[in-house]
């Protein structure tokens, strides 16, 4: 039967309104800051934390047994800390979130860099009890530094081309903290560049790198390069590397970012560029050479105009910012490029293909040819051997990255720079401070050797992940963290023991110099007239006057200085 009325419709039910979509609050630009100063807080809070702890280490600094018990009170302290932190990591890899482990890594390997370098800071701190005065009192460049500052706390300025930053910022603590006192200024600023080389190495390389990886980079240059008596300069090192890296970087991204973002982080890193020329610029001249060929390689020529104005204006904001800090400085040092370095330091003397080691913390090297020590590879030593295999092996892995880029242009540029002046050594008697090359490349080569290990992982992973059953689990992933961890600790604890050792003060006469500068320190009248606590035979001796008039310089007699070292090839 067909109905002939009309259709029959169900009756709709009222729609409901729309729900507004949920609005999900903007992040403030400002928290994504947060975590990174977070770290440069903790890191930073453990090395300088660490160090002054270490004013309450009781023993005698130069009594042998002393310094046994003080070293082992310092690896004690250290372990107090980071046990209890490398538990947290480990109950947070069983049964922490993924959220949390990642925070607990990024405070732990934070935490760990401060502390190994604040460990060798505490060591300087125990070599150093009982007097105000740094190390090598008022001798050696420390004492030039004194009387640089206290030139300037009377007129203004400084009569040298040396680095500015340092004799001025020790004016200013002196004028404010230390009563005047210069050299007790520079003893308070020379140990807080050592204790914190650490973060500062760890930091650099968290622009490129996950915490663990920035550590162990950070703990594998930081400590074999420091240098207690003239930390500044290697604390420099540290971070110029990583700041022409950026810059790389920077450059080579510039066509696929804004422009705006792009200029702006040139300009923050031509900043600290500037900054660091202006506290050691030895390591920006030897670098430069071989970046600029690394720059222009790089450079997108055939991207076409856009995108190489882009990376031009990159280069262009680092070279503004840098001339707008240090460019005065830099046009006084290029008008004594003429000036003769005539000094001729027990480096000097060594092999210059020797880069293992200085001969400086080892008492033995004094004796007769005893530097460098024979090597078992054809005269080379398997620490030379491994770093140049793992120079290889992050070329081969890692070309296309702009830090092992960068590193392998920084190292070639200063192994060029140094044979091309000491070659010439002998014909324009002048040293030019090809030595300090050293640091430079001992420096690169580690952090090269460091990205070998992190890239060979990383290609090691990928591969196990192909096989079948290949892909770890959670708690496989998370423990190796506590390993490197691990590894940190006592590694950074026994290099940063090692170090501190060599200069606790001991008579330079009979154990040499580096061991002879905190003595020096401990046999100088403090301003109370008292003798340091722990001064030979209470007995000490004056401070001399800081010199703020200067004669005119010694007649240049055209001939290398104090070149006649124990360890001289053949004595001669």
């Amino acid at each position: 039967m067909n109905s002939t009325g009309p259709e029959l419709v169900r009756p709709r039910a009222p729609e409901r309104p729309a729900a507004s979509p949920r609005t999900i609050p903007a992040r403030p630009p400002w928290r994504r800051w947060l975590p990174p100063l977070g770290e440069a807080a903790l890191s930073c809070g453990a090395a300088l934390g660490f160090t002054y702890w270490s004013l309450t280490v009781p023993d005698d600094p130069t009594n042998r047994v002393g310094q046994v018990s003080g070293l082992a009170e310092l690896q004690l302290r250290l372990l107090l800390i980071a046990l209890p932190v490398l538990g947290v990591v480990l109950v947070t890899a069983f049964h922490g979130s993924r959220t949390v482990f990642r925070g607990v890594v990024r405070a732990a390997g934070a935490l760990v860099a401060g502390l190994g370098t604040g460990f060798l800071a505490g060591g300087i701190v125990f070599a150093l009890s009982g007097t105000p005065w740094p190390l090598a009192g008022q001798g050696d460049d420390n004492g030039r530094l004194e009387d640089w500052a206290e030139t300037i706390l009377h007129t203004g300025h400084m009569p040298n081309i040396y680095p500015p930053l340092l004799p001025h910022l020790t004016a200013f603590v002196a004028g404010h903290f230390t009563g005047g006192e210069p050299a007790f200024a520079l003893k308070q600023l020379l140990i807080a560049f050592v204790a914190l080389t650490g973060p500062a190495a760890y930091l650099s390389w968290r622009m490129f790198l996950r915490p663990l990886p920035a550590l162990a980079i950070g703990m594998l240059t930081a400590l074999p390069v420091g240098l207690p008596y003239k930390p500044y300069s290697t604390f420099t090192l540290i971070i110029v590397v990583p700041l022409l890296a950026k810059t790389l970087q920077l450059m080579r991204r510039a066509p696929r970012l804004p422009l705006r973002d792009s200029v702006l982080g040139g300009a923050v890193v031509g900043l600290g560029l500037g900054l660091t020329f202006l506290l050691y610029a030895g390591w920006h001249v030897w670098s430069a050479p071989g970046f600029a060929l690394v720059v222009a390689a790089f450079l997108p020529w055939r991207a076409g105009k856009d995108a190489l104005l882009r990376a031009l204006a990159v280069l262009g904001s680092v070279g503004l910012a840098f001339a707008a800090v240090a460019g005065r400085y830099a046009l006084l040092l290029l008008s004594a490029i003429g000036t003769k370095d005539r000094w001729c330091s027990p480096m000097v003397t060594v092999d210059p293909a020797f880069i293992a080691m200085s001969p400086y913390p080892y008492r033995a090297s004094s004796a007769m040819g005893g530097w460098p020590p024979p090597g078992e590879f054809g005269g080379v030593g398997w620490f030379s051997v491994l770093l140049v295999l793992g120079i290889a092996v992050a070329l081969s892995l890692g070309l296309h990255r702009s830090p092992v880029v960068t590193a392998l242009a920084c190292f070639l540029s200063a192994w060029c720079v140094r044979f091309w002046i000491s070659s010439a050594m002998e014909r324009d008697q002048a040293v030019q401070l090809y030595v300090r090359t050293y640091h430079q490349l001992l420096y690169t080569g580690l952090v090269l050797l460091g990205w070998a290990v992190i890239l060979t992982g990383r290609w090691a992973g990928r591969m196990m992940r192909q096989l079948p059953g290949g892909e770890p689990s959670v708690i496989s992933r998370r423990v190796p963290a506590l390993g490197v961890l691990l590894a940190a600790v006592l590694l950074g604890g026994m290099a940063a023991s090692a170090t501190a050792d060599s200069y606790l003060p001991m008579d330079p006469a009979k154990y040499g110099w580096l061991s002879g500068q905190a003595w020096i320190a401990q046999q100088i009248r403090k301003p109370d007239g008292q003798c340091p606590k722990y001064a030979q035979g209470g007995h000490c001796t004056p401070p001399r006057p800081y010199q703020t008039s200067y004669d005119p310089p010694a007649p240049d007699t055209g001939n290398l200085r104090t070149c006649d070292y124990p360890w001289h090839r053949g004595g001669q």
